[in-house]
This record gives structure tokens, C-alpha cells and sequence, in this order.
């Protein structure tokens, strides 16, 4: 999320502070430096009887300590670019069971849609029903169907983890409530689909290809 160096970064929900730091020695990411000073908190809800935590990285100053209560809304720190990071942006992350980077899920998928928005989980499968990665994807209205509205990507090989239920690989966030046609091209063939994004809800969008 690119903000201003100094933007202010707030708890997006209530829980207790289990790590605020740096990952010079500790490895919180895929290795050391990667989040540079980072805070995890543990939710105080859970997921299906699992812990949730919230990660948030590459911060320039952090204002909480390790078993810090927090609600959401309060002030955790400022935006930085502090580890593995090209400019000041927040990193945030959903962890589910566990505070491992192996645990992480899309926070798109945990995070309420604006008023008037809902959220597209995508799907780009082959026929056996394998995820294909790093393929492009374009939104359009389907009042426009011609003209490019947003356009994504479908994640890395083995680098995001989908969401134990949603099983996607590619996901739009506040997306304004009304109807889309999602295209693709993968080697020769191209395909398209109609969604339809409701207020408040998460629209599941399956691409399968022919080969």
C-alpha cells in the first residue's frame, strides 16, 4: 500500500502485539531484511477455531510494544521503506493458524470493501485444474467491454498462498458494485468472463482453458 514516508499506519483490528522490531537476525519473511521493522499482532477473533495475525511491514518508526493491547484505529507507527523495499509503502499481511510466512493469505479477501464495492476472487486454471501463474488479466465494464477499466495479474509460482476456501490466484479489491467482463490470454487462446460485483460481497471468477 504506497503512502507518504510518515503516514501513519493503524491496527486494523483489535488484538494483542506479539513482535514489534526488525528481521536483521529473525527471520519473519522468506529471509532476514525482507520486512526490515515490522509489528504482528494477534487478533483477538479467530478463523474456524484458528488464530489470526496481521502483519505489517517495512515501517520507519514503531509506537507499540510486545503485549500492548490494541483496538482497531490505533496508531501502530508510520509507513517507511525500511527491508526489502523501493519506496515507502505498507506491507500488510493476513496470517492464518500460525505467525509463519507460509501461513499468509491475500488481506484483499480479509479486508471490508468500501460502500459500493465488493471484492472479485479469481481462478486461472488449465483443465486439470491447476493454477496458472504471472498470466495477465483485464477488467472491463461491461458497458465498455473495449476500453481496459483495471487490470491484475495472477500470483507467483509458489509465492502467495490462496485462501483455504476461495482456492483463488488472483484477486480485485473494491471494486464498484455492477457488472465486468474479465479477459485473458494464455499461449494462443484467449478467454472472457462476466462477473457481477455486489456491494459488501466477494464474487468467485473461474477462467479454465481449453488446453
Amino acid at each position: 500500500m504506497v503512502n507518504p514516508m510518515g503516514t501513519q499506519v493503524l491496527a486494523a483490528a483489535d488484538g494483542t502485539v506479539v513482535v514489534v522490531g526488525d528481521d536483521l537476525n529473525e527471520v519473519h519473511g522468506a529471509r532476514t531484511n525482507f520486512y526490515g521493522n515490522l509489528i504482528v499482532i494477534r487478533l483477538d477473533r479467530e478463523y474456524e477455531g484458528k488464530p489470526l495475525f496481521t502483519l505489517y511491514g517495512h515501517l520507519s518508526k514503531m509506537d507499540v510494544e510486545i503485549g500492548q493491547k490494541v483496538q482497531a484505529g490505533d496508531v501502530l507507527g508510520e509507513v517507511g521503506m525500511t527491508g526489502v523495499a523501493m519506496g515507502p509503502h505498507l506491507h500488510f499481511e493476513i496470517r492464518v493458524g500460525e505467525n509463519l510466512y507460509a501461513n499468509t493469505r491475500n488481506p484483499e479477501l480479509w479486508i471490508e470493501p468500501l460502500e459500493g464495492r465488493g471484492t472479485i476472487a479469481g481462478r486461472l486454471v488449465d483443465v486439470t485444474g491447476t493454477f496458472i501463474p504471472e498470466t495477465l488479466i483485464t477488467v472491463h465494464l461491461a458497458s465498455a467491454p473495449d476500453e481496459r477499466w483495471q487490470e491484475t495479474s495472477t500470483y507467483p509460482r509458489e509465492e502467495v498462498n490462496p485462501d483455504d476456501d476461495w482456492r483463488e490466484n488472483f484477486v480485485l479489491g473494491d471494486v464498484p458494485s455492477g457488472n465486468y467482463v474479465l479477459r485473458t490470454q494464455v499461449g494462443e487462446h484467449y478467454y472472457a468472463v462476466d462477473a457481477e460485483v455486489e456491494e459488501g460481497k466477494t464474487t468467485l471468477v473461474i477462467i479454465q482453458t481449453a488446453d
